[in-house]
């Protein structure tokens, strides 16, 4: 579509030629005069009056008129052959004008009439520009009316490739501007002070998510943008703007209709008239709101930092950041702590890394492996003995942390927890030797208090024999046999303690376990009360285990004794004995290896025990039996004596619901199995 500048609009006329005297005239048809005509055609003329004007047109030769015209021009009939020419069509023919009458209508004009006659159809009289040949060019076409009524047209076609040069590029340059204010969030206005209306450049309205068509750019309408916040500051900022002031780098909130809060900065300059009086101001608008976002997060990570670096500054253990400088790990930054823990500071361990804290001659493992994790970018703690920069030295727990910017790739830098553990080690220690003390005299009481029991009828049956036993033998053999007894009863509590201590032990050897079981069942079955059932589910066949007999024994006894006694007399004990596999998530909770392993679970449905019960259960001398009914190391042997031979024991119990006690005993590993084997089943 062609758009034509206002100073081109139309104004129809009409020419005759007279073929006879070669002169032209003009016929007015509407307001366009003479003298207008005359000017647009670039007839040279100082007539400025119409009818002056028109006597000039009509006396001018119709070839001097057409060579005197700076457009190139040429008249054709309706056969569309070349009527007359002048001098600057020659240059868009192409060759001699005097030649080309006659000729019909060809080349540049061809195609410049064609047009015209499409756009007639909408258009009367049209002007119109055209392109030909990498040239611009505004094209007139004058119907005349010649000698006979024929009819001819005049065809004007002014060459203005340079001003269209030039507004392609104003164009161009407009483009380029408003996409490098669309990039840069700018935009532009005009203010004029006595004025309440406001110019605005298209991307203003951009900024402010309004309409085109919709919106008014008024002070009055603007005011409502503004943030309740900065309406004062605003203002301040719009007076000051009226007042001939410029504004530099002025900011603001504005309210968009979508809810949005957006920072605005705004700079302007004083506009001035011809008489350089001042009217007006010109400003630029500039979205901020993603710098102002990112000045935020800056200033909150700055906060955050020096809340961090407080924050390591206080802490009770010392920090420390080793970073790669030049393939060398170097000391980056050191707590307060690391330097109180060291003696040291960023400074005096700057250029010598983490072994500058390894004593002389210090061959531990814990360094090797410490130097070891910083070369692999690895983490671990390690125990070991560091050097002051007096040169003492401390116990220490360093605890090495890689910082990897990606997973598989060399560690950037590592993060150092330094403590001193000399303290620790000596409290340790301390409550080791405490704890022992405590244990041992626990012990000693609970030994000397049973034995008391025992000494007293030993002694005072012992007195009263001496006196009686010439008078009584009978009486004395009863005492005998009392003293007896307690003797023996003394020996098992000293056994008992022998094998809690472990200082008398057993040899284990392979051996059967199934007919060891059910020997040992069979004796407990002779001591449990009438009303209490024994069952047994014997299902290992010839497996064999690495235990003691006698020591089996025991184990047996005293869960049998404590499963009857938690009976209260009556109900049922169920022993069981398989083979169980043991994978690794499982012997890690019990303690021992994975693999083929025997499981004797021994079941009562007794009263059972709660979880602080359950989680003292195996310490010596600890019992919930009535004084005088148990010496409270039943289950400490049980406990002592499978732990020796590499099994584990576990017990789960609720109250009012009854007790499990679970054995695992090792399997020899070098015994056949024979899953058929005879298995034994059934009740005592």
């Amino acid at each position: 579509m062609d758009v034509w500048p206002d100073a081109y609009d139309e104004r129809p006329c009409r020419f005759a030629a007279d073929r006879r005297t070669g002169t032209c005239c003009l016929h007015e048809e509407s307001s366009m005069s003479a003298a207008e005509a005359t000017a647009e055609m670039g007839i040279p003329t100082e007539v400025n009056n119409d009818r002056l004007a028109a006597e000039a047109f009509n006396t001018v030769n119709a070839q001097e008129f057409l060579d005197a015209m700076p457009s190139a021009a040429v008249v054709f009939d309706d056969a569309l052959r070349i009527v007359a020419v002048n001098r600057r069509s020659a240059e868009l023919i192409g060759y001699n004008p005097a030649h080309s009458i006659g000729r019909p209508l060809e080349g540049i004009f061809r195609t410049m009439f064609e047009r015209y006659q499409r756009l007639q159809t909408v258009e009367r009289d049209p002007r119109f520009e055209h392109h030909f040949n990498g040239s611009w060019y505004i094209v007139r076409v004058f119907p005349l009316t010649g000698a006979g009524r024929m009819s001819m047209r005049c065809i004007v076609a002014g060459d203005i490739s340079i001003r269209k040069a030039a507004e392609f590029e104003a164009r161009e340059n407009e483009a380029r501007l408003e996409e490098a204010t669309r990039i840069a969030h700018l935009g532009t206005f005009k203010v004029v002070w006595d004025s309440e209306h406001v110019e605005w450049s298209p991307h203003m309205y951009v900024l402010h998510d309004v309409s085109t068509e919709f919106y008014d750019t008024t002070i009055s309408n603007y005011r409502a943008f503004i943030h309740p916040g900065d309406r004062d500051h605003s203002e301040r900022i719009y007076l000051d703007m009226i007042a001939g002031k410029a504004v530099r780098d002025a900011e603001y909130r504005i309210l968009r209709s979508d809810g949005a809060v957006r920072w605005l900065r705004i700079d302007t300059r004083v506009l001035f008239d011809a008489d350089g009086v001042p009217y007006g101001s010109f400003g630029v608008t500039q979205d901020i709101t993603e710098s102002k976002n990112r000045e935020q997060e800056l200033n909150d990570l700055l906060r955050r930092n020096a809340t961090l670096y407080e924050a390591l500054e206080v802490s009770p253990i010392g920090v420390a950041v080793l970073t790669r400088e030049n393939e060398r790990l170097d000391f980056l930054y050191l707590n307060a702590e690391f330097q109180r823990l060291s003696l040291h500071n960023s400074f005096s361990l700057r250029g010598h890394g983490l072994e500058t804290l390894r004593p002389d001659g210090n061959v531990e493992a814990a360094w090797e492996n410490a130097l070891a994790a910083l070369s692999s970018s690895s983490d671990g703690s390690f125990e070991m003995t560091c050097r002051r920069r007096d040169d003492t030295t401390f116990l220490a727990r360093l605890e090495i942390a890689p910082v990897l910017d990606f997973p598989g790739r060399e560690a950037v830098a590592y993060v150092l927890n330094l403590r001193d553990i000399t303290v620790d080690r000596q409290r340790a220690a301390a409550m080791l030797q405490s704890q022992k003390m405590e244990a041992l005299g626990q012990l000693s009481g609970g030994v000397a208090h049973e034995i008391n029991n025992l000494l007293q009828p030993i002694i005072a049956l012992s007195e009263l024999g001496m006196n009686i036993a010439q008078s009584d033998p009978v009486k004395v053999q009863r005492y005998l046999d009392v003293i007896g007894n307690s003797g023996r009863k003394a020996r098992d509590i000293v056994r008992q303690v022998l094998t809690f201590a472990r200082r008398d032990t057993p040899d284990v050897a392979s051996h059967a376990i199934a007919p060891l079981i059910s020997g040992a069942l069979d004796l407990a079955q002779s001591g449990l009360p009438p009303g209490i059932a024994l069952t047994r589910y014997i299902t290992t066949g010839e497996t064999r285990a690495v235990v003691n007999p006698t020591q089996l024994s025991q184990v047996v006894l005293n869960l049998i004794r404590n499963a009857a006694d938690a009976t209260d007399g009556r109900g049922e004990i169920k022993v069981s004995l398989a083979a169980v596999e043991i994978d690794e998530i499982e012997a890690g909770r019990l303690d021992i290896k994975p693999g083929a392993w025997l499981l004797l679970v021994v079941a009562d449905r007794g009263c059972g025990m709660d979880h602080y019960t359950v989680s003292r259960i195996f310490e010596p001398f600890f019992t919930t039996k009535p004084v005088g009914s148990g010496t409270g190391l039943g289950l400490s042997v049980v406990y002592s004596v499978v732990t020796g031979w590499g099994g584990s024991v576990r017990i789960e119990s609720e109250v009012d619901k009854g007790t499990s006690a679970m054995v695992y005993i090792p399997v020899d590993p070098d015994s056949a199995r024979d899953s058929g084997a005879s298995d034994v089943a059934g009740s005592g």
